[in-house]
């Protein structure tokens, strides 16, 4: 393997766990709720509303 080569392929992995960065962020942001409101009912739905109660 030349050094060109291994230059290029190390380069490649770095594209390609930045893409997958950038993906997983992504879809952290479309997934995750951002109203409070929707918080409080997952964890009403899973505990008491004394338990879900931050504020």
């Amino acid at each position: 393997m030349t050094s060109s080569s291994l230059h290029r392929s190390r380069s490649g992995a770095i594209v390609l766990r930045a893409i997958l960065t950038a993906a997983l962020l992504a879809g952290a942001v479309v997934l995750a709720p951002e109203d409070p409101g929707v918080q409080a009912s997952i964890c009403q739905r899973h505990h008491s509303s004394d338990v879900c109660r931050v504020w």
